[in-house]
């Protein structure tokens, strides 16, 4: 395609300047012979685009044709390849038109018709791996440095750019910027990537976002926003199906950071696009058909009347399809799922560390409640209520608090690997314990004596606080 378009260019060139050396005028004539010139570029390539089946092939000769063609030698010379600048655009829309049409195939049969295998779903052991690696590279890039200490030279920036990089120092962008980066801290002159980051994004999220870098600079942005808005659902539904599986095989907290993560991935990878996610779609409502079906037969004697009480002209009125207009944002659907999977992973860990404190605060309340109705049941006679009974809830429910915040944490770190990121979501969380555990020392000062209290030994909130600060 290049060198069949180059030689046409230089073809055009010289045709022109020599008829203009000779004649002066211009001419239909050379008009016409130029561009039977250029059909025959057209007859001989548009066989082969409309058999082409791969999209990195089309979205070459989408560059080809836009950059290299049109913006580097017709728009900096229009006069002498105006012939050839009509064959490049039917060309064009040729390729263009293959690559959606191949798009909307691929993104379906790999995308939402991806078939995960068992390393795909690896989770979160192959974040382990990754990261087991990236410390043995730090180790070893260490050593390395403390040998050769005494020859020690000045490093590159390419070196520095590619360890900060590596070891997550440079972050640019928002608080989900780091979403990607692995939690290690290189500074070593050698490009130690424990692998390629990409490699660890789920295959749907990779190829998506590969599929619209694509596309973005290959089709018009009306184009380019119906595509991406379709793509970016399927990814979405195909990481649901992931995050059930994962779900299955490992623990709910491991899906539902495996899935906070990848629409992470989504978010920041889709915001550098100069193009509105959005896209407006006409729905038709049969919601009004049934009703006004029922009232035609209710009122079957009334077909024949000759006014506006007639049934049969009522049913067309009111039973006729109603067509409205929705906008659809695939940036907001993004952003709807990850505040959805942000809140179900709070409850859920949040269930977790205070399950038996809040079964506990919430038997204390339905007799509490009953017993400001005028209910003569006394909540300290109450099992549950007893001073060694809320000694040992408090205590398995401190052991817990204790044993798990750290691995919480530390499971964070490894899904997320951003400080910022794992704040935002373990804030909510804190506020959650603390709130509960100072219900439980408010309702301990009011029903408790100060020897039943010691009996009980509450932790105090120094305690938890200490817990929930400790990474």
């Amino acid at each position: 395609m290049r060198s069949g378009c180059a030689l046409l260019v230089h073809i055009c060139q010289d045709e022109s300047q020599l008829y203009q050396y000779f004649f002066g005028q211009p001419s239909q004539m050379l008009d016409e012979f130029l561009e039977r010139l250029c059909n025959y570029l057209y007859d001989a390539f548009r066989p082969l685009i409309i058999h082409i089946n791969h999209m990195e092939t089309l979205a070459e000769l989408c560059t080809i044709l836009k950059v290299e063609m049109l913006e580097d030698h017709v728009y900096n010379n229009p006069q002498p390849l105006q012939s050839f600048e009509k064959v490049v655009l039917q060309m064009l829309q040729d390729v263009q038109e293959r690559l959606v049409y191949r798009t909307y195939i691929y993104i379906n049969s790999d995308i939402l018709n991806y078939k995960p295998g068992t390393g795909d779903l690896a989770y979160p052991d192959k974040l382990q791996m990754m990261q087991n690696i990236a410390e043995s590279m730090k180790v070893g890039g260490k050593s390395l440095r403390s040998q050769s200490s005494m020859n020690s030279s000045t490093q590159s920036l390419e070196g520095q750019e590619v360890a900060a990089i590596v070891g997550g120092e440079i972050v640019s962008g928002d608080q989900v910027k780091g979403a990607a980066t692995l939690p290690v801290s290189v500074n070593s002159s050698m490009p130690l990537s424990p692998a390629d980051l990409h490699g660890m994004w789920y295959p749907t999220v990779r190829k998506t976002l590969v599929c619209l870098s694509k596309l973005s600079r290959c089709i018009d942005t009306t184009t380019f926003q119906g595509l991406s808005q379709e793509a970016l659902n399927l990814c979405i539904q195909s990481l649901l199906l992931a995050k059930r599986l994962i779900s299955k095989n490992k623990t709910q907290m491991d899906s539902q950071l495996f899935y906070i993560k990848h629409l992470l991935i989504i978010r920041e990878q889709i915001s550098p696009f100069q193009a509105s996610f959005s896209v407006k779609e006409t729905q038709i409502g049969f919601s009004h058909i049934k009703d006004a079906a029922l009232g035609l037969v209710k009122r079957s004697s009334d077909l024949f009347k000759f006014n506006s009480n007639n049934s049969l002209l009522q049913f067309l009125v009111e039973g006729t399809p109603q067509a409205t207009e929705c906008l659809m944002d695939s940036k907001q659907d993004v952003d709807q799922q990850l505040k959805v999977s942000c809140a179900e992973f709070i409850d859920h860990v949040t269930s977790q560390l205070l399950s038996k404190l809040q079964d506990f605060l919430a038997r204390a309340d339905v007799i509490l409640k009953m017993a400001d109705q005028g209910s003569t049941t006394q909540f300290k006679s109450q099992p549950f209520a007893q001073a060694e009974a809320v000694r040992e809830c408090l205590a398995e429910s401190y052991r817990v608090l204790k044993s798990r915040v750290p691995s919480l944490h530390q499971t964070m770190s490894l899904y997320l690997s951003n400080r910022d990121t794992e704040a935002i979501l373990f804030k909510p969380i804190k506020a959650r314990v603390q709130k509960s555990y100072q219900q439980v020392i408010e309702l301990l000062a009011a029903e408790y004596s100060e020897e039943e209290r010691h009996i009980i030994a509450c932790p105090t909130m120094e305690q938890v606080l200490l817990i929930l600060s400790n990474k």
